[in-house]
């Protein structure tokens, strides 16, 4: 189950958050979102129920013994650790990347959890790693475990959150006023960019990739609606989540944030799903590291690391190892060089350099990664533009520019920046701009659902 099922937005998040209110205490909170994090992880999927247990016991039971030895016996404490890590791993690999495992005793393509498999072991990992460097103590009480391990808040897209981040959270927390009608408009506009932008961004991506008939402009359009499209999948689904963790209460680290040219290759990189970048980061020392050429290894590596967690592919990892090689580069040799471009220079810089690493994720080999370069620049193609993609932008012109506003930053802010003018004149400006905000929200709403709803009948 994700956040964009009906039977969750209308039946389990409703019920999760009502029955919450019917008693302060956290651990009354607690126990409901174990309740119904359980439905949304299992839904239609009884084994994962003890799968989700059996883990998280054996990541509760390791952090205890790993807390009770590290002073006295650090090569136990290591190996427990590893075999933690070890466990984690083989969680995400068989039921996060079954693919591998196809035509074998291990194909269980009807028991595979949600995308978020990976988030799950990561935090697993993370609270018996942050217990054996002394970041944190072991937990005694397995419910807040359970609690920071289930929670539905964090399953599709994050984010990485520490258990010494949550614990005060998962003890005690407030739900209020303020942060519900916050947690609303995230998750109505994340459910927004999920339904309604994504899709126009697919549409144009299956029409200027088609192997059938590639155009130069194609080959352009086709590849930057690749990048929208899951760039407003992943921050949808990351808006969401904040969303719902804010209506009930708890406080989570923003997953994502905006594209500054000056950051270049890096700050593009660690802009996105920058909560597991900083996990890889800091397990390798990155940020305590004092050598550049130390640093830049460590880079390559977490680029391969980061590659394969999100796929367990040649082509993912060439992809990570080529995207963390530039981003050593940039760190030794590049940086000082192309600060002294100008701002519109580095946007065609990282455009470039997004398109030719990242765009290889888009082919299933050389082949097409080598017919869409050469489509890039006109050569093997013999049309400028296709009937397809001219259809498909002119059809979404509206919502193409509304996603430039959104993707761009000076964009946004001027008409943030306007909104928040005129609402300061007079307290009638206020509302107006209020009453104009809420319209908005509940036209997103309306419209994403009936989408969601007209797309489950057909």
């Amino acid at each position: 189950m994700t956040y964009t099922d009906l039977i969750f937005l209308f039946a389990i998040f409703p019920a999760s958050a009502i029955l919450s209110m019917l008693d302060r205490s956290s651990e009354y909170k607690n126990l409901i979102l174990i309740i119904t994090s359980l439905l949304f992880f299992s839904w239609g999927k009884p084994f994962v129920i003890c799968l989700i247990f059996l883990s998280l016991v054996i990541d509760w039971a390791l952090g205890l013994c790993v807390g009770s030895i590290r002073e006295k016996n650090r090569t136990g404490a290591l190996l427990l650790t590893a075999a933690d890590g070890v466990m984690n791993t083989a969680l995400m690999l068989i039921f996060g990347h079954n693919y591998l495992f196809a035509d074998t005793a291990l194909a269980f393509e009807d028991i595979m959890l949600p995308i978020g498999m990976g988030y799950y072991s990561l935090r697993g990992f993370s609270y018996v790693s942050d217990v054996f460097r002394g970041k944190i103590r072991a937990e005694k009480n397995v419910f807040c475990i359970m609690t920071y391990m289930v929670a539905f808040h964090m399953m599709c897209a994050g984010p990485v959150v520490h258990y010494g981040d949550m614990e005060g959270q998962i003890r005690k927390r407030e739900v209020t006023t303020e942060k519900m009608n916050a947690g609303l408009n995230k998750m109505v506009w994340g459910l927004g960019k999920i339904v309604l932008l994504a899709e126009v961004f697919r549409q144009i991506r299956t029409a200027g990739l088609n192997s059938s008939e590639i155009t130069t402009l194609g080959c352009w359009l086709g590849m930057l609606a690749f990048f929208a499209q899951y760039y407003f999948v992943f921050t949808g689904l990351c808006d969401m989540s904040r969303g719902f963790s804010l209506m009930g209460g708890f406080v989570l680290p923003i997953n994502y944030r905006d594209i500054e040219p000056d950051e270049l290759f890096t700050g593009l990189v660690k802009s996105y799903n920058s909560t597991v970048i900083a996990f890889f980061s800091d397990l390798l020392g990155i940020p305590n590291s004092k050598s550049k050429v130390r640093t830049a290894v460590c880079a390559v590596i977490c680029g391969g690391i980061m590659g394969l967690w999100y796929a367990v592919k040649p082509i993912s990892l060439a992809v990570g190892l080529a995207a963390g090689l530039l981003v050593a580069l940039e760190q030794l040799f590049l940086k000082k060089i192309l600060a002294k471009l100008p701002v519109f220079f580095k946007y065609v810089y990282l455009v470039l350099a997004s398109l030719l690493i990242f765009g290889a994720l888009e082919f299933k080999g050389f082949f097409g990664y080598h017919k869409w370069v050469m489509g890039l620049m006109g050569s093997g193609v013999k049309y400028t533009l296709s009937v397809a993609v001219r259809d498909a932008v002119l059809n979404n012109c509206v919502l193409i520019l509304i996603a430039f506003c959104v993707v761009c930053t000076p964009v946004r802010r001027l008409i943030t920046g306007c909104t928040d003018k005129i609402s300061a004149k007079s307290r009638r400006s206020y509302g107006a701009v209020r009453i104009c905000k809420t319209i908005a929200t509940a036209a997103v709403l309306v419209i994403s659902v009936i989408t969601l709803a007209a797309n489950a009948s057909v």
